[in-house]
């Protein structure tokens, strides 16, 4: 089979094509055929080296395909079915290639009603933002939430889990004209509540984040960016509130989380979350690998019931080197509007 991988850790100049032998599924897994695949931040992480990984290397953990076999103690799921999965386990590989031999509990029939370029664009972010929200953040609809980065997939996400759920009180941040559009033109919030934080400090940013939000401080706030921005989470957060946070930082980090009076959770007495999708698969017993079947079904239950859509995907290009490095440098330059996805002729 083709697929695309990294043969050192570094830069988009070491990806690098290559036929490697079709996968064998396991008794539990089931072989699929890829048709398209979709781009995250941590796909760029893991080439740049920072969680290490046995070289050569095939990234990406977003795949929607049919299955062509399947393993001889798995029941659910059958040759022919059109799904879609989160390759966050023990893989044979990425989905940057044709074919993946995956774990049944990472894979689920796909909703009918996306095409299969869409349906490659929801796993991660989909299942990031309902655990982040549903599981961690809990919000009510009377509650106030603050989204860092919602013009990406990640973040527009959250902001339709929010709505589905009820919410109304939302403010996130833009960094371009052409981001801020996107989020009242696809995510239909209004333009005052979205933050342009361009030139703009730690002090004037929460002081306009708190106007935006009727001059109160926020129940949640949810930080898809890091660095400045899960700072602006911490100021932001409301006495007793809750911080979920997706990314990880560099020690020291600047606020001290630990320092009693000094830090602004100890201060607020606010609960700080932290939120790795792929923990259970990657440091989990199998026995909770069932979660990630459980609401990859319900992200389909809600796409084929509208209460969640499809929104900024952008198919890039098939399954090749220029692809493949053209989306890890598009994410890494920022600004991206919703997914970009590749397909798998």
């Amino acid at each position: 089979m083709k697929a695309i991988a990294i043969k050192e850790f570094g830069s988009t100049t070491n990806f690098f094509e290559e036929q490697r032998g079709i996968p064998q599924p396991r008794a539990d897994e089931v072989l699929m055929r890829i048709h398209a695949g979709s781009f995250n931040p941590v796909d760029y992480k893991i080439r740049r080296g920072r969680f290490g990984g046995h070289l050569p290397l095939v990234l990406g953990h977003d795949a929607a395909g049919v299955i062509v076999e399947v393993g001889s103690s798995v029941n659910r799921l059958h040759v022919g079915d059109e799904v879609w999965a989160y390759l966050g386990g023990p893989c044979s590989n990425g989905a940057c290639a044709e074919y993946v031999s995956v774990p049944h509990e990472f894979v689920t029939a796909r909703p009918r009603i996306l095409s299969v370029e869409e349906a490659a664009s929801v796993p991660v972010v989909g299942l990031t933002a309902n655990q982040s929200i549903r599981l961690k953040a809990k919000p009510t609809p009377n509650h106030s939430v603050f989204i860092a980065g919602g013009a990406g997939g990640l973040g527009s996400a959250a902001i339709q889990i929010l709505q589905m759920i009820g919410v109304e009180k939302i403010v996130t941040t833009s960094g371009r004209e052409a981001s801020t559009r996107f989020i009242v033109d696809q995510l239909r919030l209004s333009p005052e509540q979205v933050i342009d934080y361009r030139g703009k400090g730690l002090k004037q940013l929460s002081e306009e984040a708190i106007a935006a939000n009727g001059g109160a401080f926020f129940d949640k706030t949810l930080d898809f960016v890091g660095g400045v921005m899960k700072r602006l989470c911490f100021e932001l957060v409301d006495f007793d509130g809750d911080i979920v946070s997706t990314v990880e930082e560099s020690d020291p980090f600047a606020v001290p989380v630990w320092h009693g009076r000094a830090s602004p959770l100890f201060r607020k007495s606010a609960s700080l979350h932290f939120h790795l999708l792929g923990a259970r698969g990657l440091y989990g017993a199998r026995e909770t690998w069932p979660g990630y079947t459980q609401q990859l079904d319900e992200l389909t239950f809600l796409y084929e019931a509208q209460r969640l859509w499809p929104v900024g995907v952008q198919n890039i290009g098939e399954l090749s080197v220029d692809t493949i490095r053209r989306g890890h440098e598009m994410l890494e330059a920022g600004g991206v509007q919703g997914k970009l996805i590749f397909s798998v002729p």
